[in-house]
């Protein structure tokens, strides 16, 4: 599995395997049996909003 290092400087290319790990989350939580959980998306979503700005720096 690739790692978040060999991302960096390709924001559209993070942003997609961060949406495979959310995806992967998703479909673990509903093999265990888990309820789904309304703020996954949004702590994925608000961790590559911090990392992405930090590129152009």
């Amino acid at each position: 599995m690739a790692s978040l290092v060999e991302f960096a400087g390709q924001g559209d290319l993070l942003v997609a395997y961060m949406g495979d790990w959310h995806r992967l989350g998703v479909e673990e939580r509903e093999r265990r049996g888990l309820p789904p959980d309304p703020n996954m998306q949004l702590r994925r979503l608000g961790w590559v909003d911090m990392v992405l700005p930090a590129q152009g720096e």
